[in-house]
């Protein structure tokens, strides 16, 4: 299959844009962009494209660093700023004005900013178990026994981190045989130095301040197997929301979107349907 990049400034973004709305329509269709946690790639959303492609265009993604599209070198800025910003000059380079931005993660803390940095381009948000500020519980979970996840990463290298870090960022309950080393493969696209990075942005942001000032409607998705810290930070998340609504998914942990697709665009459906019934 053919690979599309787009230039968007100093980025070449590996991207895939799925339309197979009927060719008839008068109407132009409503767009999805799905993008990725922490280190992953368009291949989590793959079966997301044949669940909304009907009724949607899809485009997915792999942000600055990920996947195939082009690397920072070592020490570069990145900031959930930049990443955002870099989201939104795809969306320009292939004439799409608003999207419905599902992030998984990071990807959904990216998605805040998106949409308290450009209202206009966000019609929607959907979020799974996404923090407004990450936790000293997260940070510690990660570190592997060394000093933090940068040290641990260094260490192992973000095909071994993830491998030793996986049962807890996959519901290996529910996991298929196999998956566990697809993940760490596909992961293992983003170089050590990005994921380091990554890991400093992400863990000292404080996203808390813009909440109250995104109009966008909001679905937070968490699993029920969460720890009870997170599930009171995505409450929190919700009470200072404008437009938000809170979804705990049953059984699961990490990972429902490529774990359990067609029950999460499901409920993406539903919570659309029931913001476009809301009186104007």
């Amino acid at each position: 299959m053919t690979k599309t990049f787009a230039q968007v400034g100093d980025l070449s973004i590996h991207y895939d844009l799925a339309d197979y709305t009927e060719p008839w329509r008068r109407e132009t269709p409503e767009t999805f962009l799905l993008y990725p946690g922490y280190c992953r790639n368009i291949e989590f959303w793959r079966a997301w494209v044949p669940l909304l492609g009907r009724d949607y265009r899809v485009l997915r993604l792999d942000a600055r660093g990920y996947g195939e599209t082009s690397k920072p070198s070592a020490g570069a800025p990145v900031t959930a700023e930049m990443l955002a910003k870099d989201a939104i000059g795809l969306m320009d380079v292939l004439g799409i004005e608003r999207v419905h931005w599902v992030g998984d993660s990071t990807g959904g803390a990216v998605g805040l900013v998106a949409a308290h940095d450009h209202p206009r381009r966000i019609a929607s948000l959907t979020v799974f178990n996404t923090a407004a500020k990450m936790g000293t519980e997260t940070t510690s979970t990660y570190s592997l026994g060394e000093a933090d996840q940068a040290a641990a990463i260094a260490k192992y290298g973000v095909a071994e981190w993830c491998r030793r870090t996986i049962r807890w960022r996959v519901d290996l309950e529910h996991a298929p045989e196999g998956i566990g080393d697809w993940i760490a493969g596909e992961m293992a696209q983003t170089p050590d130095h990005v994921a380091i990075a990554a890991f400093r942005v992400f863990s000292s942001v404080d996203l808390t301040p813009l909440l109250p000032r995104i109009d966008a409607p909001t679905l937070l998705i968490l699993g029920s197997k969460c720890t009870p810290r997170r599930k009171q930070n995505m409450a929190e998340m919700q009470q200072l929301l404008p437009h938000a609504k809170l979804v705990e998914v049953e059984g699961y942990e990490q990972g429902l979107h490529f774990l359990a697709p067609d029950a999460m665009v499901a409920e993406v459906r539903r919570f659309l349907s029931q913001y476009a019934r809301r009186p104007a």
